[in-house]
């Protein structure tokens, strides 16, 4: 009989039959059609990202395969980058830059928990495993009140969590690493994820020409993924993440008897607990423990001196969600205790036993409240207003405190075109110190304390989103403004640690900063042919009553252009085809604009801060997949990709050389860049059963 009403149903859908006014369809009466078979076959949905019109930005990990790899492997904050308003960092930098704010400015959380280093081999790879993750959303505009403690975006990234049907394993191997993930029901109501990720880049290194027979470096990183997943009633859910990764850099030189290297680790922890309380309400609560440490230690003529640093939470969030009428409402409460040692050197010579020791542990509490409403206006108008209170408490310190009001509003027409305004303002009580600009960890944090101020930034956005033919195409355009306070730069070395009266806050520049500009992004989603191109002009300054004579200057990640293309195509039903284009400004830099000789000294005079440009950063990345098989059970795929396509030779610095012209007499300062690599090839393969 179902068949039989299924058949009517398709046929007089097929014969455009209209309904009457009441909505109900008339049937000839002892009338029967029936089919032999029916057939239903839908278009995957291989669009990499989504939710721009509702101004944020999803990437699907699923989709993610078919993206042209760097040594085997597809990585999502690479993906990120590609997006508008999010500075291309060039290599061997590790840092994400939104709308042009610093790295430290942004907050990143894995299963609703901070990561404050995500990246593994200075940036090439990201510590999300492609495999355990299931999406990654990312906030730059309008932030909600329950996302607090940063100035810029926000990227929240998220752990599979359904509940497995049956046990499987997934993975990639790759030239450079391998990974794989195990995923089974434990029972009818819980499931467990497992992952693990290790790295074999030292055989490489092995192969690679130092033109230092004495000079030897070693890498290698490892990080895992637990996940498990319950549903203990029809209205509970339990979720718990743990993650660990570390990384371990060394170079060793026999000729000198010399020695030194960088390691780092990150630990994350959390149990969420939500609760469905009635049709219209539901709770949340997830409690955290989050740990990041980075270690430099150097090893000469019988002495040692390393820069130890650490962050340690221990947090609690809370949500309520609920519904009256048609307004939809959400209100909070976080705190986080943090154990923070900051970076201060540890000596010992061949005349001690051990190690000095001359920091201490700083402990800190941060903490906000918030509610938020979502409400329409009118049929065309809807409104986000909320608001946030946090603080920062440390002994011995006066308290930072404040409010932070934020709002949205977006008037939508025709149901394909929206407009929408948002203002935000937010607070930061925990400071990244950069010390390098290179891609090393060797940044560390700091709270605000008597002589470090809180930061604050006011953040003003408008955009235009318009849906084109359904969902095919999505264009976007959006401006952006920021006022930043109390910003600061570490106008030290890392040597100058070294002394017995080093007292940190006496080498921070403080100042006031500005970042604006305007995004446009093109998608399309359906097809053989999808992608999206996207383009950012913007400008990021500052200006430092000690800094190039109190007037503005260029921020180290100010980058005037960023372009990103990013085109998938689907050959046949086994061929992928698909490349990556970039383009940005180089970053600033200060240069020596003369040399002088006193003595046997040279002396460098340098020119305006941040005067300089590294040269502009473009590469092109191509990738082919060959899937073998691909469906609900079982897929696998060979990828073949290309990076730096054409060879480009993008500096990582420049090395300042010196010319001598002897018969003019004069000497000139000559700038040469230096490049880690011309292209790398790769090939990966990918299986699920």
């Amino acid at each position: 009989m179902t068949k039989t009403v299924f058949a009517l149903l398709l046929f007089f859908s097929c014969c455009q039959l209209k309904a009457q006014p009441s909505d109900t369809l008339y049937l000839p009466k002892d009338t029967v059609y029936e089919l032999d078979a029916v057939e239903i076959s839908a278009v995957r949905d291989n669009s990499i990202m989504s939710g721009t019109m509702s101004g944020r930005i999803d990437l699907k990990a699923e989709n993610l395969q078919s993206l042209p790899k760097f040594l085997g492997t597809t990585d999502m904050l690479r993906t990120i980058q590609l997006t508008p308003g999010i500075q291309t960092s060039g290599e061997l930098d590790a840092g994400l830059y939104i709308r042009g704010c610093e790295s430290g400015h942004n907050q990143v959380m894995f299963n609703d928990v901070p990561i404050y280093n995500p990246m593994h081999l200075m940036g090439f790879f990201s510590i999300f495993n492609s495999d355990h993750i299931s999406s990654s959303s990312i906030y730059k505009s309008y932030i909600s009140p329950q996302y607090g403690g940063r100035l810029s975006g926000t990227v929240c990234v998220s752990s599979k969590s359904k509940q497995a049907e049956r046990t499987s394993v997934s993975g990639t191997v790759g030239i450079l690493s391998s990974q794989a993930t195990l995923e089974t029901p434990v029972n009818d109501k819980s499931s467990l994820y497992l992952s693990g990720r290790g790295t074999y880049v030292n055989l490489l290194l092995g192969l690679i020409d130092l033109n230092e027979e004495s000079v030897q470096p070693e890498y290698g990183f490892q990080d895992y993924n637990l996940t498990y997943t319950a549903k203990p009633t029809e209205k509970s859910d339990v979720l718990v993440n743990a993650f660990f990764g570390m990384d371990d850099f060394s170079i060793k030189e026999y000729y000198y008897q010399a020695n030194g290297g960088i390691s780092w680790k990150n630990a994350a922890v959390s149990l969420q607990w939500t609760q469905q309380l009635s049709a219209s309400s539901r709770m949340a609560h997830t409690a955290y423990y989050s740990y990041y440490d980075n270690l430099i230690d150097v090893n000469f003529a019988g002495s040692q001196i390393r820069f130890p640093s650490r962050i340690q939470d221990f947090g609690y969030k809370g949500k309520y969600h609920f519904r009256t009428g048609r307004c939809y409402w959400t209100a909070g409460a976080d705190y986080v205790r943090y154990s923070v040692r900051p970076q201060y050197p540890e000596t010992q010579d061949l005349f001690s036993s051990a190690l000095s020791q001359s920091a201490e542990n700083i402990q800190t509490h941060e903490y906000g409240i918030y509610a938020q409403g979502s409400f329409h206006l009118s049929p065309q108008i809807s409104a986000r207003l909320g608001l946030r209170y946090s603080g920062s408490i440390q002994p011995g310190h006066a308290p930072y405190h404040g409010i932070e009001p934020r709002m949205s509003l977006e008037y939508e027409w025709k149901n394909d075109r929206k407009i929408m305004f948002s203002y935000t303002l937010q607070r930061q009580y925990m400071n990244q110190i950069v010390v390098s600009g290179i891609g090393f960890p060797t940044d560390f944090w700091l709270p605000a304390s008597k002589n470090i101020p809180a930061q604050k930034a006011h953040s003003l956005s408008l955009g235009y989103f318009h849906a084109i033919n359904g969902r095919d195409y999505e264009f976007s355009v959006e401006g952006y403004f920021k006022r930043l306070y109390n910003q600061f730069e570490f106008n030290g070395e890392m040597l100058d640690m070294v002394n017995q009266s080093y007292q940190i806050d006496e080498h921070l520049n403080m100042g006031d900063g500005h970042s604006y500009g305007i995004e446009f992004m093109l998608q399309k989603h359906t097809g053989r042919l999808n992608g999206w191109v996207s383009y950012t002009l913007g400008r990021s300054t500052r200006k430092f009553p000690d800094i190039n004579g109190g007037k503005t200057f260029p921020a180290k990640n100010d980058r005037r252009h960023n372009l990103s293309v990013v085109t998938n195509y689907k050959l046949s039903e086994r061929w992928e085809l698909s490349g990556i284009f970039v383009y940005a400004t180089g970053s600033a830099f200060t240069m020596p604009a003369a040399l002088y000789l006193i003595g046997e000294n040279a002396i460098n005079e340098y020119g305006p801060h941040n005067g300089a440009r590294m040269p502009a950063y473009h590469r092109m990345d191509l990738s082919a997949s060959y899937w073998f098989k691909r469906n609900s059970r079982r897929e696998s795929m060979i990828n073949i990709s290309l990076y730096n396509a054409y060879g480009r030779e993008d500096p990582i610095y420049l090395s300042v050389g010196i010319e001598a012209d002897r018969e003019k007499g004069k000497v000139r300062i000559s700038p040469k860049g230096q490049s880690l690599y011309s292209f790398v090839p790769s090939i990966s393969y990918s299986f699920k059963f």
